[in-house]
């Protein structure tokens, strides 16, 4: 029961914070539908990944192209979640804004 809460507020948050496109008439409602759909299928396939941490990547679609934000372990996990992105249906291209997380001070760099 808790996870199913759980999975239900997530999809709600999801819903909220991309509605603003379509309000704002930056998406037709055929196409918020598509970039949502999107963008589940982009975290599906992040989680699928053992490699990737999906929990620290954000995915934002606006007309099939992703941009991906969020702090990476190591550059070879960047790379991968780029390409599992990649190849799922109705991805048009993925915008790296992604930082890999440095050892130094816990601070991160541009990827």
């Amino acid at each position: 029961m808790r996870s199913s809460m759980k999975i239900v507020a997530v999809m709600a948050v999801t819903l909220l914070a991309t509605g603003c496109n379509l309000i704002k008439g930056k998406e037709t409602s055929g196409q918020y539908v598509d970039d949502t759909t999107i963008a589940t299928r982009a975290k599906a396939a992040l989680v699928k990944d053992n490699t990737v941490s999906a929990s620290d990547f954000n995915i934002d679609v606006y007309k099939g192209n992703v941009t991906l934000t969020g702090v990476a372990k190591n550059s070879a996990e960047v790379s991968r979640a780029i390409d599992d992105i990649k190849r799922v249906p109705g991805v048009v291209g993925v915008k790296n804004a992604t930082r890999v997380a440095t050892a130094d001070r816990g601070e991160s760099k541009p990827e």
